[in-house]
């Protein structure tokens, strides 16, 4: 993947306990305390719940998609809540649903550019329903100007039970222009850090087969730089 941060056909593997890729601003929930300090200690995983929840929650593993026009995006709901029958996708936000499926995984491409958000509507057999929006940017402006990739990045296991892994990912770097650094795993953006921080913690990494995990800057202005991975060979 050369530009763009979530999209493609691979499937979220893991879930990184840290600041959500959406603004604090949107969340509902309070956000962690700044910490001048990196830290290994987890943090949740920030969601934007909207509408009426009884019985079923929509969720993504992450807090706001990034692409070029004409790359197709993957929306992965599949971690979302209850006894789902009916997912239905607004892909610009306008308050229409463009979509309706009875499975939560949807693959959508933007073909101009686009700067909004998707509002993905669950809803369960005897009519409960919740909504969630979820940014999503797309643009033609190169994502991988500003930041080198960082340095050394590594991937240590922490623990695993039954193929399913908590590691610990550590990377070097000197990027004054990184505000941010965000984990992906399998090509998907997990969760975003404090700039201070050089190792985090991610944990549910399904190890049936080899992980790809990645590290890379973020600006203040929501830039994106070349990423720097690793490989994580399958449990045994």
């Amino acid at each position: 993947m050369t530009t763009g941060c979530a999209q493609g056909p691979g499937v979220l593997s893991g879930t990184i306990t840290t600041e959500a890729l959406s603004p604090p601003a949107t969340s509902t929930q309070p956000g962690p305390a700044p910490s001048a300090q990196a830290s290994d200690s987890p943090l949740q995983v920030i969601t934007i719940p909207l509408g009426k929840n009884s019985g079923v929650e929509a969720r993504f593993p992450i807090n706001g998609y990034f692409a070029a026009p004409g790359m197709e995006i993957t929306f992965n709901a599949s971690k979302s809540v209850g006894a789902i029958s009916t997912y239905e996708w607004d892909f610009d936000g306008d308050g229409t649903y463009d979509a309706s499926t009875t499975v939560p995984v949807y693959k959508h491409t933007y073909w101009d550019e686009f700067e909004g958000e998707l509002a993905l509507r669950v809803s369960n057999p005897i009519g409960s329903t919740h909504v969630l929006r979820i940014p999503v940017h797309v643009s033609t402006k190169p994502f991988h100007q500003q930041l080198a990739p960082p340095k050394n990045v590594r991937a240590e296991t922490l623990s695993t039970v039954n193929g399913i892994s908590e590691i610990k990912v550590s990377w070097e770097s000197d990027d004054l222009a990184a505000d941010s650094w965000a984990i992906a795993i399998n090509g998907m953006p997990v969760g975003r850090i404090e700039k201070a921080a050089r190792s985090t913690t991610v944990t549910d990494i399904q190890r049936k087969e080899d992980v790809l995990v990645e590290v890379f800057g973020v600006t203040a202005d929501m830039e994106v730089g070349l990423r720097a991975g690793t490989t994580l060979p399958a449990a045994k």
